[in-house]
């Protein structure tokens, strides 16, 4: 048996990220396709924006004293994911220095073998959480067309895409978005503040 925690990043992520990134995706692309995917997350992003990113990892119940603490989750049942203390997943995200009421999620990754486990899920409710606690009222991703589960995953958590150019599966679709052929769909999830104090 064994659970999943979740910290902060650190800029000594970095390196397993990319690691990751290029094995976790080796399924559906090249080595080359992979490791170019693996560039889209520069170091920068973990030296700048740590303290808004996540990391998810693996502990076994008898080395997880605090595991039930806010930051652990339940049990994900036993093997797959990796060795305990393994990186399970991560989330890359920051809060907008020009739009203060923005957050925004960069990069989201998953281990193969824990998907459609709730992991995703909760990197995202907790940098929600984290977002309000800051005082941001929404959170923006960027989909490629091409990533239909990407694009229900979005939807279920509450984002809404904005209007387009046009649409693709009824969805739309921003041309030439991060340059020419390089179409976008733009999400958005209004986040909803905690509910204030008793007094």
């Amino acid at each position: 048996m064994a659970h999943l925690t979740f910290r902060q990043a650190r800029e000594e992520d970095h390196a397993p990220i990319v690691a990751s990134i290029q094995t976790w995706w080796g399924e559906t692309r090249t080595p080359e396709e992979a490791r170019e995917l693996s560039l889209l997350l520069p170091r920068l992003f973990l030296q700048h924006f740590a303290a808004t990113s996540l990391i998810a990892e693996r502990r076994p119940d008898a080395e997880e004293p605090d595991a039930a603490g806010p930051d652990a989750a339940g049990p994900d049942g036993a093997g797959p994911g990796g060795a305990a203390g393994a990186l399970a997943g991560f989330l890359v995200g920051f809060h907008s220095p020009d739009r203060p009421g923005t957050a925004y999620i960069h990069f989201v990754g998953v281990h193969p073998e824990l998907r459609h486990q709730g992991v995703a899920r909760q990197l995202y409710e907790r940098f929600f959480a984290r977002a309000v606690a800051a005082g941001r009222q929404e959170v923006r991703s960027i989909v490629s067309p091409a990533n239909k589960p990407s694009i229900a995953f979005h939807h279920s958590m509450g984002f809404r895409p904005e209007g387009g150019d046009y649409e693709s599966d009824g969805v739309p679709v921003h041309r030439d978005y991060d340059g020419p052929g390089h179409d976008r769909i733009s999400f958005r999830r209004v986040l909803s503040a905690p509910p204030a104090p008793e007094a």
